[in-house]
């Protein structure tokens, strides 16, 4: 502002000069026009001269401006009918964020008369009609998106969504691969193809899905776990798989492969431990199966891997006991598993002073149902059998939490074995061997078994 002022006094000072120079100079101007003779000084003729330049000037730009009159208008409507489109728009997508479908189906409509973006207004219809039900408008809608190259994708993942919830997953699948082969590093598209392929049960065709959703690597923490879950869990599945083949060792060398990968990704996925201890058995190359299974209980101590453990080694009981020892944890809740699980199999084999010792070893605090019925067992099988110990430690059982067990990490639904899927939520990969969560203490015999 400050700047155009000083400028402004500066063109003042200019002219004033100026005229003051004109005015200055000698001489006259004459000529005759229409009979007049007409004299004036030439510093006046010279300022009429200007005058009527800046006369001239004027009139062409008012001239001008009402030719243009017309086009003003029209570019001054269309600017704020795209303004009102643009906040129909966002005010739609607010809508669709809220769960409005009333307001956002208003909005979507109101946007389609003002703007001329078919993708804007499609993909926002598009939701709107998903959110309000009429999966038919959103069918449409969705298809009219995959016919332009760039809403092309998000055409495709709209439809594989309609079809699932029409219960329709052979078209789901066929849309979310048609959306991953458009954009092949999409961790949406992927993620769709996997859970697709794998609730078909085609393991090999959901592995490379998953790839691509792990190699997105915008996991937190806990889809950084289900990841790695389903990755073992596919993984072991397609080791599972005995399908005939030309070449049975070649077959067997795969599957081998696939069940190593299993137990890189969870080294503690015991299932798949013991799956490759038979491969390896079955190859004639037991001792192979060793290292994996140890390594598989220093993860996650379990019963299973112990006994196959024993069997490998060829060892007597206690010095079987002796080296499953050296595989507990150091510390915390798997310090206490693998103490309980050593305990068992040294007294299932007669060794009931080194049971007891090991049951002494672990915290009050950490013990479960399953750790206080050996100590009821203890009591009740020692050289002194002592029911009223054998009670109480029967009624700590039914007090303490539940021994581990698969259970869902979604609906926290518990399963007696591994499986694919949840039984509860149809969830993939979601078992989890732990400590159940939000379950009464109280247990059965049932939680013997696994």
């Amino acid at each position: 502002m400050f700047a155009r002022l000083v400028g402004l006094v500066i063109l003042v000072l200019l002219a004033a000069l100026l005229a003051s120079w004109l005015g200055a100079q000698p001489g006259m101007l004459a000529f005759e026009w229409l009979g007049w003779q007409v004299e004036m000084r030439t510093s006046l003729a010279v300022a009429l001269l200007v005058v009527l330049a800046l006369l001239l000037l004027f009139v062409d730009r008012l001239f001008r401006g009402l030719l243009g009159l017309p086009a003003w208008f029209g570019r001054n409507l269309a600017r704020r009918r795209t303004e009102s489109g643009h906040r129909a728009l966002a005010l739609g997508l607010m809508a669709v964020s809220a769960g409005e479908p009333d307001e956002a189906r208003r909005q979507a409509s109101r946007a389609q008369r003002l703007l001329a973006a078919p993708q804007l207004t499609d993909l926002l219809s598009a939701q709107a009609a998903h959110l309000s039900g009429d999966h038919q408008a959103a069918d449409r809608y969705f298809t009219s998106l995959t016919r332009d190259k760039d809403t092309a994708f998000l055409g495709h993942v709209g439809l594989a969504r309609l079809a699932l919830e029409k219960d329709d997953p052979d078209a789901a699948l066929a849309a979310a691969r048609t959306a991953l082969d458009i954009r092949p590093k999409s961790a949406l598209a992927a993620r769709q193809v996997m859970i697709l392929e794998a609730e078909r049960g085609n393991w090999a065709a959901a592995l490379p899905a998953l790839s691509v959703v792990m190699a997105a690597g915008d996991a937190d923490d806990g889809t950084g776990m289900l990841l790695s879950r389903q990755k073992a869990a596919l993984s072991y599945l397609e080791a599972l798989d005995d399908s005939a083949g030309s070449d049975a060792s070649l077959r067997r060398r795969a599957r081998i492969g696939k069940a190593q990968d299993a137990l890189a990704v969870m080294p503690g996925f015991w299932p798949a431990a013991l799956l490759l201890a038979d491969l390896h058995e079955q190859a004639g190359s037991p001792k192979k199966a060793v290292k994996p299974l140890e390594t598989a209980f220093r993860n996650m101590p379990h019963e299973s891997l112990a006994m196959r453990l024993r069997t490998l080694w060829g060892v007597n009981e206690g010095t079987a006991a002796g080296r499953l020892m050296r595989l507990i944890p150091d510390d915390g809740a798997l310090a206490a598993e693998g103490r309980r699980v050593v305990a068992a199999v040294a007294l299932e084999n007669g060794l009931v002073g080194e049971a007891r010792r090991l049951i002494d070893e672990i915290d009050p605090a950490m013990r479960d149902a399953a750790v206080w019925r050996l100590v009821a067992r203890l009591a009740a099988e020692g050289e002194a059998p002592d029911s009223a110990a054998e009670n109480d430690a029967l009624r700590e059982a039914g007090e303490a939490p539940r021994p581990r067990r698969w259970q869902c990490t979604s609906c926290q639904l518990v399963h007696e074995a591994w499986q694919p899927h949840c039984g509860g939520c149809a969830g993939f990969a979601t078992l989890e061997w732990r400590r159940p969560d939000g379950i009464t203490p109280l247990i059965s015999s049932a939680d013997e078994t696994d």
